[in-house]
């Protein structure tokens, strides 16, 4: 396949790091406290290209990477891709890259990925933005086009005529609610960076590795309130690809201490990066003052 020239680009703005011996490819901008943004399916950091600058203009170090199997990373077939695995590789890259304490931003299936890591290593992590995810894992029932990658058989067929033509209208119609927001060269980058490198194997795989079990969903929900991070809400108010029942949930089960709702649907990075960065350093703000007022606050 061509490499698209988005995809030239985003390459270019990014590094790749050996990791557990298979190399992981990393972006990052600015300079401040870092806030870690992990991507779900079908995407990798190429979706928060337009969020890390914005970041990075309010004073924060942005920093996202593909993990493995998807992107411009590596895509081996000797490893494991499921939930599980996937939240190791979010501990052994955030050492990797020596981070100090992160905010995490969560999207799609990176929010039981990444609460996965967060509740085995609390000590890492400042706070914690879920985006357009599920939580209630044990009742998520994935919407076409998703679950057509977890069919045996249908899901090497649906992968293999996937196409920028065929994709774009799938994409505008459940991803974001301005079509144009994006564009068939959007698209074709999204497609090769599932593709490229024996993609197809890897992201397979991924898609086959939900751990959807009421065990993990009570993991997910008890861990998380155990380790009592500060926790925000950005969600797409238009969104159709996640049930609104997730939504619910995490309102419902979690002490969010702020809620946004913005006019966008899945891919609200897409459409509103300024947005939803905002949000995300607002809020990353808010807790790094937090010391400063129990230290000055009067006996």
């Amino acid at each position: 396949m061509r490499k698209p020239r988005l995809v030239e680009e985003h390459e270019e703005a990014g590094k790749r790091i050996v990791v557990e011996g298979h190399h992981i490819f990393v972006r990052e901008e600015g300079e401040g406290e870092p806030v870690l943004l992990l991507h779900g399916v079908p995407s990798s950091s190429f979706l928060y290209r337009k969020m890390l600058p914005e970041l990075a203009g309010h004073g924060l170090r942005a920093v996202s990477f593909d993990f493995p199997g998807v992107g411009l990373s590596d895509k081996p077939k000797n490893i494991d891709y499921d939930w599980h695995a996937l939240a190791r590789w979010v501990g052994w890259v955030v050492d990797a890259l020596a981070l100090p304490p992160v905010h995490l931003v969560l999207h799609d299936i990176a929010g039981p990925i990444g609460s996965e890591w967060a509740i085995q290593n609390p000590v890492k992590v400042r706070s914690i933005t879920v985006t357009n995810t599920l939580m209630d894992v044990a009742h998520f029932t994935p919407s076409f086009p998703i679950w057509t990658f977890r069919v045996p058989v249908m899901r090497h067929v649906v992968f293999s005529t996937m196409t920028p033509r065929v994709m774009l209208p799938i994409f505008r119609h459940s991803g974001v609610k301005n079509p144009e927001a994006v564009d068939e060269d959007v698209i074709a980058s999204y497609i090769y960076l599932l593709k490229n490198n024996g993609g197809h194997h890897s992201f397979l795989e991924i898609m086959a590795g939900f751990d959807l079990t009421e065990q993990h969903r009570d993991y997910l929900r008890d861990g998380l309130l155990a380790i009592d991070k500060p926790m925000q809400l950005v969600w797409g108010e238009q969104e159709i690809a996640i049930p609104k029942a997730q939504l619910d949930y995490i309102k419902q089960v979690f002490p969010l201490r702020a809620e946004h709702m913005v006019d966008a649907r899945h891919f609200l990075q897409e459409e509103l990066p300024a947005v939803v960065a905002a949000h995300v350093a607002s809020f990353a703000k808010q807790i790094a003052e937090q010391p400063k007022r129990a230290t000055n606050a009067p006996d």
